[in-house]
């Protein structure tokens, strides 16, 4: 029996994101506000971007839930960025950073430097 070689095969699927990303596995904790209720949950950043982050947290979001994501280097106290879920895989989640005021870009900048630090990424 020979194989085939006369059939088409699917074209790999490239894929092109907007941002570079940067690998890492750091603790982080989960801010949620839902019904007048806070909670929080530990969870760990994946790899981190320009536009946003991937973390895995045991809870149960959904696409557009409004999120915090904290993280807090040994070396000065715990940075917040304020985000969105975009996608989800199980418990892995796609947060896209939301800057609506100049506070917010400072703070998602101080995270997003911090979190390359963290990677190993130091200067860029």
């Amino acid at each position: 029996m020979t194989a085939r070689t006369d059939i088409p095969t699917a074209p790999e699927k490239a894929v092109f994101r907007r941002w570079q990303r940067y690998r890492l596995n750091l603790p982080i904790r989960l801010i949620l506000h839902r019904d007048d209720k806070t909670r929080i949950t530990e969870g760990r950043a994946n790899d981190v971007s320009e536009g946003g982050l991937l973390i895995f947290a045991g809870v149960e979001l959904k696409a557009g839930d409004d999120v915090s994501v904290e993280f807090t280097p040994p070396f000065s106290g715990p940075v917040r960025a304020r985000g969105v879920i975009r996608h989800r895989r199980g418990y892995n989640y796609g947060i896209e950073f939301l800057s609506e005021m100049s506070s917010d870009m400072v703070e998602i900048e101080k995270f997003r430097n911090l979190l390359r630090m963290a990677a190993g990424n130091f200067g860029q």
